[in-house]
């Protein structure tokens, strides 16, 4: 398989898991309403989030070139969520995520933006808990309408509190 065929593939296992967040999230919104539904995917995501942030811990505080090689571009240097590095230097971290699979199928299935920026925020605990298990500081904008791309993330070294 080359290299054009996995990152399709990768894509459309990207687009997989964004049917099935929607497909969980309106279920358990009919269930228990919505603000438990979000209180259920954030929650999930950010378990998921502390598992791979676990493995991340060794870049904390402050190896963001590590970040940009094992968080920021990975597992296809950034094809896949067109990352583009906005900012790299010895305090900081910081990209934006031009397109975004789990995005692209909300949109193909046919949700409002409101129901995207909904699932974008219940993704987003994700990065969340992995970036702040990893030991760093950070601020994660998750996309809204008339705004390009998809999510825009900046990284700083932990500050003590």
């Amino acid at each position: 398989m080359d290299r054009e065929q996995s990152n399709s593939l990768l894509g459309e296992a990207i687009k997989e898991r964004g049917r099935i967040y929607l497909e969980v999230f309106r279920e358990l919104s009919e269930r228990f309403g919505e603000t438990e539904a979000v209180s259920v995917l954030r929650s999930a995501s950010r378990a998921r989030g502390i598992a791979v942030g676990r493995k991340l811990a060794h870049l904390g505080p402050r190896d963001f070139a590590g970040m940009v090689e094992f968080y920021a571009k990975p597992p296809d240097d950034g094809v896949t969520y067109s990352t583009e590095i906005l900012r790299l230097d010895d305090t900081c971290l910081e990209f934006k995520n031009m397109s975004c699979p789990l995005k692209q199928s909300w949109i193909e299935a046919g949700c409002s933006d409101e129901e995207i920026r909904t699932l974008l925020h219940c993704a987003s605990a994700w990065d969340e808990a992995v970036l702040e298990t990893a030991g760093f500081d950070y601020e994660v904008e998750t996309w809204s309408p008339g705004k390009q791309g998809c999510c825009h993330t900046r990284i700083t070294e932990k500050r003590d509190s």
